[in-house]
């Protein structure tokens, strides 16, 4: 079952953040038992090429990654998603308007704005059809409520 399933369901998960860049910190926290691990790109000096390669060893060990961005950009976005991310953790989200643009970069038209690319997670060009589906059933987008802004819209941040 895939982890954003088991977050709708709200049934128990258990993460741990990684920010060290070698992948065999990661591939010995997946082996651990983890559920998700989040690659802290906020808080560490991990780079989008250790990101990936962490990835791609915590894919064989089917344990989701989610990066933790900089920010709210859509490009970023789309960079991390497009190396085969499960999703993304988005800081400092204070409005509604915020939120949606978060998931705006995540998918593609028309339920987001995210422009094609043929990456890795796409199986660069030979499977676009089927990660386009994956995306829509698997995509975790957790936007972080760090500010008394947010706390105020929360309402609308959620819907």
């Amino acid at each position: 079952m895939s982890l954003k399933s088991r977050l709708s369901r709200s049934e128990l998960t258990i993460g741990s953040w990684v920010t060290l860049g070698h992948p065999s910190i990661a591939e010995i926290m997946a082996a651990a038992g983890f559920d998700w691990l989040v690659l802290d790109m906020e808080h560490s000096v991990l780079e989008l090429s250790e990101v990936q390669s962490i990835i791609q060893v915590l894919d064989g060990k089917q344990c989701p990654a989610i990066v933790r961005l900089t920010s709210n950009h859509p490009d970023q976005i789309k960079r991390v998603m497009d190396a085969g991310a499960t999703g993304v953790m988005v800081p400092m989200i204070k409005s509604a308007a915020e939120a949606k643009a978060a998931v705006d970069g995540v998918y593609y038209p028309p339920r987001g704005q995210r422009g094609v690319g043929l990456a890795r997670a796409q199986g660069y060009g030979n499977s676009f059809q089927a990660y386009r589906q994956w995306l829509d059933e698997n995509a975790v987008i957790v936007v972080m409520i760090e500010h008394v802004d947010a706390v105020k819209a929360i309402d609308s941040i959620l819907a």
